[in-house]
This record gives C-alpha cells, structure tokens and sequence, in this order.
C-alpha cells in the first residue's frame, strides 16, 4: 500500500512540474511586452504624453512662487551697505483660450499616443500568435516525421524480404531504400525549420536565443461566426480609428488655439515682497491686480495661423474617413481568410481520413498480393502529403484567427 501511495506522489509530483513547464500564451505575452524594445519605447512615448497633458491641464490652475535677491554695493567714498529683496508671487488665469486649446492638444496627444501603443501591442501579439502556430505545427510535423522514418524502415525490410523471396524486383529495394534516405534528411530538415522557430520566439520573449524552449499551450480555437457585426463595437474602437480621431481633435485644438490668439486673454496676479538694508526689520508692499491683452495688429500672421489650422483639420477629418473604410475592409478581409481556413480545415481533415483507410487497405492487399509496389507506394505518399496537410491547416487556421484579431484591434 505504502508503494502504491509513493507510487502515486510520484506521478502527481511529475505531472505538477510538468504544468509548470508549459508555457501559456498569457504568460508568453506579459514576458514578450515587458522584454521588447519596441513595446518598452512606446510605453515611455505613452507616459511622456500623459505628462505633458498634466502640465498642460496645470497651466489652467494657481500658479505661486518665491523669488529672493541679495547683493552688497558700495563706492570708494562711502561704506558698502547689503540690499536684499524676497517675496510671494501668485497667478492665476481668468480668460486664456490658447491654455484651454493646449489642454485639449495634450489630450488629443494622449489618446494619440495610446493608439500607438495598442497598435505596436496588437503587433507584437500576432507575431506571438503566429510564433506559437509555426512551433506547435512544427513540433507535431517533427513527430510525425519519426513515424515516418519508422514506417519507411519497415517498408524497406519488406521489400527486402519480398526481393530476397524473388517476389519483388531490385528496383523497388533500391528505391525504398533511396525513400529511407530522402526521409532521414528531410526530418533533419524539419528540426532544423524547428529550431529556428523556437529560437525566434526566444528573441520575441528577450530571452537568450539558445534557451530550451517548453511545451507551448496555444490560445484556444475559437469558431469564426456567420458574419462580421458581432464585431461592431471592437471595429469602432480600433487603434487606427483611435488614432485618427485623436489627431482631428488635435487639429481642431489647434484651430481653437490659432482662433484664440485673436482674442483678449486676462490673468489675476498678486505678490507680497520684502525689501531693504536691513535684516529683519524693513519695508514690506504688496500689489494685486489683473490684466487684459488684446492683439491689435499682427502683419496677417494670426490670420494665417488659423487658415493652416483649419485646413489641417480639414486633412485630418478625411484622413479619418480613409482610416475608416480601410479597417472595414482590412478586417472583413482577414475575416473572410478566417472563414476559409476552417473550412479547409474540415477538407483536410477528410482527406486524411480518407488517406489513411486506402493506405491500410492497399497495404494489405499489397502483402496479399492483389496490388502492385507502384500502387501501394504512391498511396504511401499520398497519405504523408495528407497528414502534413492537414498539420499545415490547422497551423494555417491559428495565424488566420490571429490576423483577424489582429485586424480588430486586439
């Protein structure tokens, strides 16, 4: 009993280190955006903004400071004496419409920014996305070609022992085993294809290029719908949509701004200022008021600036549009390219089904004698093309639900 039970902890010992061994594609990605230069350099341009809008969201509030002076002066004919000034200064906006605009600038740049993060995020994910289709097809393909080897082994003992029995010709003994050969350097081949695979995804993850990579659990299959609008809302947030909207509401920020350079501005300001020849006691006086500016004359430069403002809006609005139509018709594209691919999937997978009953049944009449070595070993091919057609669709259908993912924003 104490056997089976140490028996027992064993196993689940070894099961439990080997889930910890797989990597899932949520742990790859979190791995992949805090290692890739590229998501590491948008994320800094992403807070670089967010500063910026806080600044400009602070030049629209009190603004207070401390300013002091010192310096000691004097002449040959009298003794020197110390002048010394401090004080409070305090501002505050009343009416500033390019500060306002500025906010608006910032916030369009802000919005800009995330749009560029996510799109240099939805990058990357799909290359993780295709990463893991082309190591898992590959690995599968690389077991497959083992069988093969194996099976191609056996075909050439047959022939050998139906050629040494004089039921077979030299020919079809030369050939098999030339298939033997040709097999054995195709599967160096696929590890070699393998390799280079595992070691992409180990630069995607910034890990070092030699790194062993672990048993890989892809994102699971999802079944593409009958249409495109159970999509709507994530095509209305795409980051190429985002990012037009930001720069037309960055344009028209900048219209408002070159429009406010027309109008007065106002401001509230005051201080309170120590000064003197004497430490502490000395004269104090204080001030308060606010001021208006009105431009009177700019030579057509203020009108200028609001011209080129507002044909850039203009820019910006139908290069909103164009982006528009151009995620439309990108993801039903890619939505579409979805769709094939399963159904290809489902002929693949028949004609594997297909391909492996005629091979166990040629290769039986061909031991009984009722077929021919022609006959039996074009099926053979045959069933291998099938079983790496197959492997190849189902590899084919995760990078194309990973383009239209990709497509949508995600």
């Amino acid at each position: 009993m104490r056997i089976l039970m140490a028996a027992a902890l064993i196993a689940a010992c070894a099961a439990a280190a080997g889930a910890e061994e797989r990597l899932t594609f949520a742990e790859a990605e979190a791995l992949m955006l805090s290692a890739s230069p590229q998501a590491a350099s948008s994320a800094a341009t992403l807070e670089a903004a967010r500063k910026k809008a806080d600044s400009a969201r602070a030049a629209l509030y009190p603004y207070l400071s401390a300013k002091g002076s010192y310096y000691r002066e004097g002449t040959s004919a009298a003794p020197a004496y110390d002048y010394y000034s401090y004080g409070l200064y305090a501002s505050q906006p009343l009416f500033a419409p390019a500060s306002a605009a500025a906010l608006r600038s910032a916030r369009a740049s802000l919005d800009y920014r995330q749009a560029a993060y996510d799109k240099t995020a939805s990058g990357l994910r799909y290359a993780l996305a295709a990463a893991f289709a082309d190591i898992v097809c590959a690995r599968e393909t690389v077991k497959l070609s083992e069988e093969t080897l194996k099976r191609r082994a056996e075909n050439v003992e047959l022939i050998r022992i139906k050629y040494q029995a004089g039921r077979e010709n030299k020919a079809a003994l030369l050939e098999t085993e030339a298939t033997l050969q040709a097999a054995r350097w195709q599967h160096q081949r696929y590890l070699k294809s393998l390799r280079l695979l595992e070691r992409g995804l180990n630069r995607l993850l910034g890990r070092p290029a030699q790194s062993p990579v672990p048993e890989l659990a892809p994102p699971a299959p999802q079944e593409p719908p009958a249409d495109l609008s159970a999509f709507a809302a994530e095509l209305d947030r795409h980051y190429s949509l985002r990012g037009a909207r930001a720069s037309l509401a960055e344009a028209a920020a900048s219209r408002d701004s070159s429009r406010g350079a027309k109008l007065p501005s106002a401001d509230l300001s005051a201080n309170y200022v120590w000064s003197g020849y004497d430490w502490p006691s000395s004269p104090n006086s204080w001030a308060a008021g606010a001021s208006v500016t009105l431009p009177l004359f700019s030579s057509g430069r203020l009108s200028a600036d609001l011209d080129a403002a507002k044909k850039r809006e203009a820019a910006a609005g139908a290069d909103l549009r164009d982006a528009a139509d151009q995620v439309s018709l990108d993801a039903e594209d890619a939505f579409l390219s979805w769709r094939e691919a399963r159904s290809w999937l489902d002929v693949a997978a028949a004609s594997q089904q297909a391909a492996e009953a005629r091979a166990w049944l040629v290769r039986k009449q061909y031991l009984a004698g009722q077929s021919s070595y022609f006959e039996w070993r074009n099926v053979e091919e045959q069933l291998i093309n099938a079983k790496n057609q197959s492997l190849a669709a189902g590899r084919d259908l995760a990078k194309a639900g990973a383009a239209f993912r990709q497509s949508i924003g995600e």
